[in-house]
């Protein structure tokens, strides 16, 4: 009888060792041995599919309430001052020798590449990867209370114009600035960070993707969005563009269609967009915005 409970014993400890190595396993083979999805390369002008929405979305109105100036950029005191959050997380950074905040479950290397930023909401981590830190080419997207890898996708494809000016060719690749799900459909930005002409104007891209086929709903038109993030509020797509000697502008764009709706004339480039409450925080490269959303 003790042997036959010995040996019982011992099979379930191999059975349970099994079955959570097993489960490890399997883990770290969505997260290892997926290869992303390559995406096609996209319009670089307007584009709607015949699969998009139909409907119109209204524009929302914005008062301004304040436009202070800023001491140039002071990010982390703009978000102080006013007791706002960033959905992002710090990166490790071999140069600056920082570990970052990431959760520990996320990869910081996918297929050779790093990772270069990380961001999130409410159900799902989106992390981008690329050969160096000014990249981000590869979109990793994570359930946020599981860690399990949803999709990985290659955008490849979006990182050049099919047309620009040949001695720019090193500072026109477009990286992933921000993502969001929404009814299972993926918005996502690109852009690069020098002057539109480098590209002959073809930057600055707001993208909707069906993600049960990863077909292009539709793509803003060019030179609409390079800020840092964008955000919903309704079915309207808040965001922001500008660059030295280029006009600076906060945009609305219909989540329907990819249209502009509105722009509103800034005094510098928008960098973060963070609503609170029924405020709109804008910050720029000198100035920063409050407004008002008005119902």
């Amino acid at each position: 009888m003790k042997k036959k409970l010995i040996a019982f014993t011992m099979v379930m400890l191999v059975l349970v060792s099994y079955l959570f190595s097993g489960s490890n396993m399997k883990i770290n083979a969505a997260v290892k041995d997926d290869k992303p999805i390559i995406l096609e390369k996209p319009s670089f002008a307007y584009y709607i599919s015949d699969k998009a929405s139909t409907k119109k979305a209204k524009s929302i109105k914005l008062n301004v309430k304040s436009s202070k100036a800023n001491n140039i950029s002071e990010d982390d005191q703009w978000l102080k001052d006013n007791k706002l959050t960033l959905n992002t997380y710090e990166i490790p950074n071999y140069y600056s020798n920082t570990t970052g905040n990431l959760p520990e479950e996320l990869d910081t290397e996918w297929n050779n590449l790093i990772i270069t930023s990380a961001f999130y909401d409410s159900s799902y981590i989106y992390c981008t990867y690329g050969a160096d830190y000014s990249e981000g080419y590869i979109l990793n997207i994570y359930n946020a209370k599981t860690m399990e890898l949803k999709y990985s996708l290659d955008f490849s494809a979006y990182r050049y114009s099919p047309q620009y000016i040949k001695a720019d060719y090193d500072f026109i690749q477009q990286r992933i600035n921000w993502a969001t799900i929404k009814g299972g459909v993926l918005y996502i930005s690109h852009s690069h960070n020098t002057y539109a002409k480098s590209s002959k104007n073809m930057n600055g891209y707001i993208t909707a993707i069906k993600l049960s086929d990863n077909s292009v709903l539709w793509r803003t038109k060019a030179l609409v969005s390079n800020a840092n993030n964008f955000l919903m509020v309704g079915n309207v797509i808040v965001t922001g563009y500008g660059f030295t000697d280029e006009a600076d502008y906060l945009y609305q764009i219909d989540r329907n269609t990819g249209k502009v709706l509105n722009k509103q004339l800034l005094k510098s480039a928008a960098s973060y967009i963070i609503k609170k409450g029924n405020f709109l925080y804008v910050h720029t490269y000198n100035t920063d915005y409050k407004f008002e959303i008005v119902q």
